[in-house]
C-alpha cells in the first residue's frame, strides 16, 4: 500500500481559494505526513532592480510568507511548514523535489480556479518532468463520494509497464480510502491493425481476432485485479474497445469522474523522454483532478546543478 511521508504544496498564496492546501492536509492527515506549502515567485531580474528594489522584492516574498503561515495554521492536525521559491514554476517545485525528496506533489489545477480551463504550462511541464507524482486539483467541487477512475494498460511492452499499473491502482485505492470515494478501473484496448486487417481477412476471421483481443485484454484485467486481495472487493472494471486518447476522457465525462489516475510516460531512464503521445492527448482533453505517475526508472531532465539558486525563503 502506498503510503506518503512528505507531501509538496504548491498554490497562488494572493488567491481566496487553496483546494489544493485542503486535499494535501487531508490526506497528510491519514498517513502522518510532512506537508511543505509553497509558492513561487520569479527571480528579479538586473534590469527590474532600479524599478523594483531587492528590499520591495523581499517585502513582497515577506508577505506571501505570511499569507502561507496564516494557512498552515488552519490546520492545526498537520505538520506544514512553508517556503517561498525563487525561479520558473515548474523548475523550482522539481528541484525542491529533488532537494527534499517528497513524495507527491498537489498543485490546484492552472492554479486559478477557473471552470473548464485546460491545463496551464506550468502543469504541463510538472506532468512531464516531475518525478515524483503530481496531482493537478481542478476548479470544480467533487460530487459526494466522489468518483476515481484508475487508467491502465495491461498489454503494452513498455519496461516497467506491470509495476506501472499497481502503482495507479495503488494511489487510486490509497486516494479512494482516503476520500470514501468509487474507484473504476478501466483499460482501454483494440485490435492491432484492425482496419488493415478488413480489407484482406473474412468477416469470420475478423470477429474471432476481435473475440480473442477482448479476451486476452479481460483476462489481463481480471489478473491485475485479482492482485489487490480484499481490497478490490467494491473496485468497479470496464474494459472498453477504442483508442485510449478518446475512451478515458469520453468516460471521465460521461461518469462523472472526479479524479483521473493514469501513467504519463512513454519511455524510463532517459532524461528528456518525458510523455507519450497518448498520455499528452488524454490530458488535454480532461478537465477535472488527475494524479499522474511515473514508472520505475524515471529520469527527470531537471537538475540541481544547472545554476546557482537564490536560497529558499522559509518560515
Amino acid at each position: 500500500m502506498v503510503t506518503f511521508r512528505s507531501i509538496l504544496v504548491d498554490i497562488d498564496a494572493a488567491s481566496a481559494e487553496h483546494p489544493a492546501f485542503g486535499a494535501a492536509c487531508d490526506l497528510a492527515a491519514r498517513f502522518a505526513a510532512r506537508v511543505t506549502l509553497v509558492d513561487v515567485m520569479p527571480e528579479l531580474p538586473r534590469r527590474e532592480e532600479n524599478v523594483i528594489t531587492r528590499h520591495a522584492d523581499q517585502e513582497l516574498a515577506n508577505r506571501r510568507l505570511a499569507a502561507l503561515a496564516d494557512l498552515a495554521r488552519s490546520r492545526p492536525d498537520v505538520n506544514v511548514s512553508t517556503a517561498v521559491l525563487r525561479g520558473k514554476p515548474a523548475i523550482a517545485i522539481i528541484r525542491q523535489v529533488l532537494r527534499a525528496n517528497h513524495d507527491l506533489v498537489v498543485r490546484s489545477h492552472a492554479r486559478d480556479l477557473v471552470p473548464g480551463r485546460l491545463f496551464g504550462a506550468v502543469d504541463m511541464q510538472l506532468l512531464r518532468k516531475c518525478p515524483c507524482p503530481v496531482w493537478l486539483i481542478g476548479p470544480e467541487q467533487p460530487a459526494y463520494p466522489p468518483h476515481i477512475l484508475a487508467a491502465v494498460d495491461t498489454e503494452s511492452d513498455l519496461p516497467g509497464n506491470e509495476e506501472l499499473n499497481r502503482t495507479i491502482l495503488d494511489l487510486a485505492l490509497t486516494i479512494g480510502e482516503a476520500r470514501h470515494a468509487e474507484v473504476t478501473v478501466l483499460h482501454v484496448w483494440s485490435l492491432y491493425g484492425e482496419e488493415l486487417l478488413r480489407s484482406w481477412m473474412r468477416e469470420e476471421e475478423l470477429c474471432d481476432a476481435l473475440e480473442s483481443a477482448r479476451r486476452t485484454a479481460t483476462e489481463g484485467l481480471a489478473s491485475l485485479i485479482s492482485a489487490l486481495g480484499d481490497r478490490a472487493t467494491e473496485v468497479h472494471i470496464e474494459c472498453v474497445k477504442g483508442e485510449p486518447r478518446e475512451v478515458i476522457p469520453q468516460f471521465a465525462t460521461a461518469h462523472h469522474v472526479d479524479i483521473v489516475v493514469m501513467g504519463t510516460v512513454a519511455r524510463t531512464g532517459i532524461a528528456g523522454f518525458v510523455m507519450g503521445n497518448t498520455a499528452e492527448m488524454v490530458l488535454r482533453q480532461l478537465r477535472g483532478s488527475v494524479l499522474a505517475v511515473k514508472p520505475p526508472g524515471f529520469v527527470t531532465p531537471v537538475t540541481l546543478t544547472e545554476h546557482a539558486e537564490r536560497p529558499v525563503v522559509v518560515v
